[in-house]
C-alpha cells in the first residue's frame, strides 16, 4: 500500500498550483462579482493539459488517471471560484463519452473538449425532475434519421457557452436515452441565467429545446438506458467535487492560520491560544481524512473496482460534511472579518455552500450506500 503520489502527479500539482495563483487568484474577486469566467481561461487550461486527462490519447486525451483529475480540481478550487467546474466538466464529460460512445461519436466530439475548443455540459435536471429519469418531460421523438428534441433543462453549467453537451430525454418508448449534442444550434436557446450564492464562474442556465434535431447516430450508450450513462458520469463528478471541496477547505485553513498569526489580543497572537490551536487541529484532521478518502475513491475508479460508483457516494457522504465544518471553523477563527467580502474566507464559505445539494444531495447518496449494504 503506497500513499505517495508519483512523479507525474507531483509535477501536475505543482503546475496547477502555479497556474491557479497566476491566472485565477489574481482575478478571483472579479470572477466572483461577474459570475463569469474569462473567455481566455479555457484555452489557457487546455494548453497545460487540464482537460481530457483520463481520455485515451487517440481521442485527444492524456491517458492519465482519475487521481490526477482530482488533483487538478483540488488546486484550481483553492481559488474559491467556480473555475474548477471547467476542469471537472471538460474531464468527466469527454471521459463519459469515451466510455459509452460509438467510434464515430468519440472521433467527432471528444477532441474539441480536450483542446479547449468547446465547453462541456450535462443536461438532465428539469424544473420538476431531480434524479428521477421517469419524471423527465423533455422528449426525443424519432423522425427519419434524426430525433426531434422538445423541452426545458434546468441548471445547465456552461449551457450558454459554445461546445457540446450530453442531453437526457424521454424517448418514444418512455425511457431515458442519452445523446451528444452541439450546443447553440437551431432549436437550442438559453432561457434563464441563475444568480448563484457562490462559486462565481459556474455560469448556470436554463435551456429550452424547440424542435431541435439530433442525428440518431448521436445516441450515447444503449437506447433507453440513459440512466446508466448518467450514473457513471455523476459518480465521476462526485469524486471531482470531493477533490474540489478539499481544495477549498485547504484554502480556508491556510487563511485561518495566516489570520490567527497576525491577529493579536493582549499583545499575543491568537495562534498561541489553546482554543484556536485546537480549532486548527480539528480543521486539519478533517481535511486530511477527506483528502485521502477522495484519493482512494479516485484510485478505485482507476482500478475499475466493481463498486467504485457506490464508493463515490460514500466518499461524498463523508467528505462534504467534513469540509463544510472545516470551512465554518476557519470562518469562526476570523471573527467578524469572516463575514466581510474583503477576506477570501467569505468567498470560500459561499463557494462551498452548495456542495450538499449539487451533483446529487447527501440524502440520495445515503440511499445509494444504504441500499447496497442492505442487499
Amino acid at each position: 500500500m503506497d500513499f505517495n503520489l508519483n512523479e507525474d502527479q507531483h509535477l501536475l500539482r505543482k503546475t496547477v498550483k502555479r497556474f491557479t495563483l497566476q491566472e485565477i487568484e489574481s482575478i478571483a474577486v472579479q470572477i466572483d462579482q461577474d459570475a463569469k469566467l474569462p473567455d481566455t481561461l479555457i484555452k489557457k487550461m487546455a494548453q497545460i493539459g487540464l482537460f481530457g486527462m483520463a481520455v485515451p490519447r487517440q481521442y485527444g486525451g492524456a491517458e492519465a488517471d482519475h487521481v490526477s483529475v482530482v488533483l487538478a480540481c483540488e488546486e484550481v478550487a483553492y481559488s474559491g471560484t467556480g473555475a474548477w467546474w471547467l476542469v471537472a466538466f471538460n474531464n468527466s464529460i469527454p471521459e463519459c463519452i469515451a466510455h459509452f460512445g460509438s467510434e464515430e461519436i468519440r472521433e467527432k466530439y471528444i477532441k474539441p473538449m480536450c483542446n479547449g475548443a468547446g465547453y462541456s455540459s450535462i443536461q438532465f435536471t428539469e424544473e420538476n425532475t431531480g434524479s428521477d429519469p421517469k419524471a423527465l418531460m423533455t422528449t426525443a421523438i424519432p423522425d427519419g434519421d434524426d430525433y426531434v428534441i422538445n423541452g426545458t433543462k434546468r441548471f445547465s453549467t456552461f449551457g450558454g457557452r459554445d461546445g457540446y453537451s450530453v442531453l437526457f430525454a424521454k424517448d418514444e418508448t418512455g425511457n431515458c436515452t442519452a445523446f451528444v449534442i452541439r450546443k447553440k444550434g437551431e432549436g437550442y436557446g438559453v432561457k434563464k441565467s441563475w444568480d448563484l450564492t457562490g462559486g462565481g464562474g459556474i455560469e448556470t442556465v436554463d435551456i429550452i429545446f424547440e424542435n431541435m434535431r439530433v442525428p440518431k447516430a448521436n445516441l450515447l450508450g444503449e437506447k433507453g438506458k440513459g440512466f446508466e450513462t448518467l450514473r457513471y458520469w455523476i459518480a465521476t463528478e462526485k469524486i471531482e467535487q470531493c477533490g474540489a471541496s478539499v481544495g477549498m477547505a485547504q484554502a480556508a485553513l491556510d487563511e485561518a492560520i495566516t489570520y490567527a498569526k497576525s491577529r493579536t489580543v493582549r499583545e499575543k497572537s491568537i495562534s498561541t491560544m489553546q482554543g484556536i490551536q485546537w480549532m486548527l487541529a480539528d480543521i486539519y484532521t478533517k481535511i486530511e481524512a477527506a483528502r485521502w478518502l477522495t484519493y482512494r475513491t479516485a484510485f478505485l475508479q482507476d482500478q475499475t473496482h466493481p463498486h467504485w460508483m457506490t464508493e463515490a457516494a460514500a466518499a461524498k457522504l463523508f467528505v462534504i460534511p467534513a469540509v463544510l465544518e472545516a470551512v465554518d471553523r476557519a470562518r469562526q477563527i476570523h471573527g467578524a472579518y469572516g463575514y466581510c467580502k474583503e477576506f477570501k474566507i467569505e468567498r470560500i464559505v459561499r463557494a462551498i455552500a452548495g456542495a450538499t445539494g449539487i451533483a446529487t444531495s447527501l440524502e440520495i447518496n445515503r440511499s445509494i450506500v444504504g441500499s447496497w449494504l442492505s442487499k
